[in-house]
């Protein structure tokens, strides 16, 4: 077995089994390097749609409040969110510090969902949802406690193959010095350069630093891990972004452009149709007709 895979891998097991995604917050870099960028953040519609306009409702609540509280949960717990988003939440320590955070989600809040479960002071007066938002899936207590059991299960999985890794002898190919000269690493180290920095300015120079490459190799580099160019890679990140905004919020087109990263209109525009094949309002009205429907 490919012993960079096994945390995907596990992670892709446990989502088929309990219909959720997982996100990984991975404080000391440990684990993300082995993850598809993806991972390291809640990338699914309905928190990129509350993202746009409540941020740093959203950082209180999945960074400074969880973080603090864990210390006192280390089995995890049922959350609900602000927006009454439902997530299942497993911290791993390491040395008694937090290491990693497993959040998989999301769910919405059933009729069977006992108060008990929930992390209460966070739920809001009045729903921040627009009416006919299509929410998850309801859960109830005894589904939620099972998937809870199986994110712990997931947890414990890649904290054992953690150690494994970390008791490999610095000769072997799996030692983090050499790290650079993997391919697949490489291929993670790239994709979650792109993943992190793609809504702000950035330029090969700038993966060429991490890389620890001059820019013409790191460019070499990319084409050779991911198959593609780096400016290529760079602008369908920006374009998921984008199409993103355009499915789940009310912002601006020109908004829309620049928080995906495009400084300019006319290049989000052209790429926007060549990728596809409609202008950035007809992706948009397309998808309120979809929802409508």
């Amino acid at each position: 077995m490919d012993k960079f895979a096994v945390p995907e891998q596990a992670i892709e097991a446990f989502e088929r089994l309990t219909q959720t995604r997982v996100t990984v917050h991975d404080l000391r870099g440990s684990l993300i390097p082995f993850l598809p960028p993806e991972r390291a953040t809640h990338i699914h519609p309905l928190c990129a749609a509350m993202k746009v306009n409540h941020s740093e409702a959203c950082v209180n609540f999945d960074v400074r409040r969880l973080r603090r509280d864990l210390s006192g949960l280390p089995d995890g717990r049922v959350n609900v969110c602000f927006a009454g988003i439902v997530e299942f939440v497993v911290p791993v320590f390491q040395a008694h510090e937090l290491e990693w955070i497993f959040f998989a989600g999301p769910r919405s809040a059933g009729s069977g969902l006992s108060i008990a479960a929930r992390d209460t002071q966070a739920m809001p007066g009045k729903s921040p949802w627009p009416r006919g938002t299509a929410l998850a899936r309801p859960i109830d207590d005894d589904e939620a406690q099972s998937v809870l059991e199986n994110l712990r299960q997931l947890a414990a999985r890649l904290r054992l193959w953690s150690t494994e890794m970390a008791v490999v002898g610095t000769d072997s190919p799996f030692h983090r010095d050499k790290f650079h000269d993997d391919l697949t690493t490489r291929r993670s180290l790239i994709r979650s350069f792109i993943h992190s920095r793609h809504t702000q300015p950035v330029r090969l120079e700038d993966l060429a630093e991490v890389l620890h490459l001059s820019e013409s190799r790191a460019g070499h580099a990319v084409k050779e891990a991911c198959g593609k160019t780096f400016l290529k890679l760079l602008v369908e990140a920006r374009l998921r972004t984008a199409a993103g905004l355009l499915q789940h919020t009310n912002v601006s087109i020109l908004d829309t452009a620049l928080r995906s990263g495009f400084g300019e209109i006319s290049h989000f525009h052209r790429s926007f149709r060549e990728r596809f094949k409609m202008t950035p309002l007809q992706y948009r009205k397309q998808s309120e007709s979809a929802r409508e429907a």
